[in-house]
């Protein structure tokens, strides 16, 4: 919108990459969060469906807990009220309770997935157009994690999530994460050290143009970030209020 004078406001190529480099965090947060609610639902199943294993049990007045062997969990997503539910999934109880488990196959896949988006939406959105802002090439942007989750990327999708050593040998930040010639095994923790390195990272994209001294260093030490877009001085913008 034009300012008082009637002129239409302008934002300094800084301004615009802090901008850009905002909504990557923006982006990452929102990762987190539905990474984080996703480990809740797979942990809610498996608490909700090892219950009913110890009911069986009861029932049969049983110790012995081949006594469930046979136990079938059907899932669905209709009202398992109403007639002729369709369930888009029947597996054994004890399947469906390692798939679950902490560390099982759907903690896996989820991880996955949100590193493979990770690294998609910054190769192919972010980094344009922080390359733009700056007026530089778009490989003139690096970034060491970012290149590390290229690699990964690289495993999921091409080499059914093996990390191979010829590819380790590339990893920067995050090789002690992984085995070698292993399928990838990402944890929860390792999967919010790979949040928080992002996030360093774009922190010290952001200061590095200032001219702080050794901006790696000093980024490393962060554990989150806020970003605070202030308007100009006297404005009544949100950041300038009292």
């Amino acid at each position: 919108m034009p300012d008082s004078t009637g002129e239409q406001p302008t934002t300094s190529p800084k301004e615009q990459f802090d901008d850009v480099a905002r909504e990557f965090i923006d982006f990452v947060n929102r990762q987190v969060g539905a990474y984080m609610d996703a480990m809740a639902g797979f942990a809610g199943h498996h608490t909700r469906v090892e219950r009913q294993m110890h009911r069986v049990l009861r029932r049969a007045r049983s110790a012995n807990p081949d006594a469930t062997a046979g136990a079938v969990v059907w899932a669905s997503y209709e009202d398992p009220t109403q007639p002729d539910v369709i369930h888009n999934r029947i597996i054994r109880a004890e399947d469906y309770l390692a798939t679950n488990a902490r560390g099982g196959s759907n903690e896996q896949q989820q991880a996955r997935a949100v590193l493979v988006f990770l690294f998609t939406y910054w190769e192919d959105e972010i980094r344009p157009r922080l390359a733009a802002c700056s007026g530089v090439e778009v490989n003139a942007v690096r970034s060491d994690i970012m290149g590390d989750l290229r690699i990964v990327r690289h495993a999921i999708l091409h080499s059914k999530s093996i990390l191979r050593a010829e590819k380790h040998k590339g990893l920067k930040v995050v090789g002690n994460l992984f085995e070698v010639d292993k399928p990838l095994d990402i944890g929860y923790e390792d999967m919010h050290k790979i949040f928080v390195l992002v996030k360093q990272d774009c922190a010290r994209l952001m200061i590095e143009p200032l001219g702080v001294k050794d901006a790696a260093g000093q980024a490393s030490q962060l554990v989150d970030i806020a970003i605070q877009k202030l308007g100009p001085p006297g404005s009544t913008s949100p950041g300038n209020v009292p």
